[in-house]
């Protein structure tokens, strides 16, 4: 009976412990995109920008688990000619990450890595102008699917608040061009930095 209640008690200090550990943390986050579409050959990287805000939760002190709703630029630049496509998107990427360093550290940095959803808002060009064909329709799918892989560190501005720099690589596996005559597909380098504050 000792040896079961030992182990009882020590489930629950395990689970204290869990439970501690387990932290959700929210902000707002601002940066950077490159992208471009990959399957062309006469495209080139276009610079555009990435808005919205981000939950982190961490499971442990070295395991977490990131979500971001970001309107985010892509779409592609192109070689010798005064041309833009730019696609204007509302992404939801979903990441595991894992933290270098101890909880104490000031300076953590992290690896993370996950699928990606986007809806498109439209598409436009250098102008401003919208993209369409010439009966009206879309010229690019709705839906765009992809994964994300990235580095950054978490700095530590005061208890529990955290300035996060990431940069990370996306890769998209739809399709987004309407014409079956060609493939396009999402391809971008970003820089995102944000802060974040404790929910629980």
């Amino acid at each position: 009976m000792s040896k079961i209640k030992l182990i009882i008690v020590s489930i629950l200090f395990i689970q204290v412990g869990i439970l501690k550990a387990q932290t959700l943390s929210v902000g707002p986050v601002v940066g950077v995109n490159f992208s471009t579409f990959s399957g062309p050959t006469n495209t080139k990287f276009l610079p555009g920008v990435a808005l919205g805000a981000f939950a982190n939760y961490s499971v442990n002190e070295h395991v977490g688990i990131g979500a971001k709703f970001i309107y985010s630029q892509l779409g592609t630049d192109y070689k010798n000619v005064d041309y833009i496509n730019r696609l204007h998107y509302l992404q939801m990427p979903i990441t595991a990450i894992y933290y270098f360093g101890e909880v104490g550290d000031k300076f953590r940095p992290k690896i993370f890595g996950g699928p990606y959803i986007g809806t498109l808002l439209g598409a436009t060009l250098k102008e401003g102008v919208k993209i369409t064909e010439a009966n009206g329709g879309p010229v690019y799918k709705k839906l765009d699917v992809g994964a994300l892989v990235g580095v950054g560190f978490n700095y530590r501005i005061q208890d529990r608040t955290w300035l996060n720099l990431d940069a990370g690589f996306s890769q998209g596996f739809a399709d987004v061009n309407e014409s079956p005559t060609a493939s396009f597909k999402n391809q971008s380098f970003g820089l995102n930095v944000g802060v974040s504050f404790p929910i629980k």
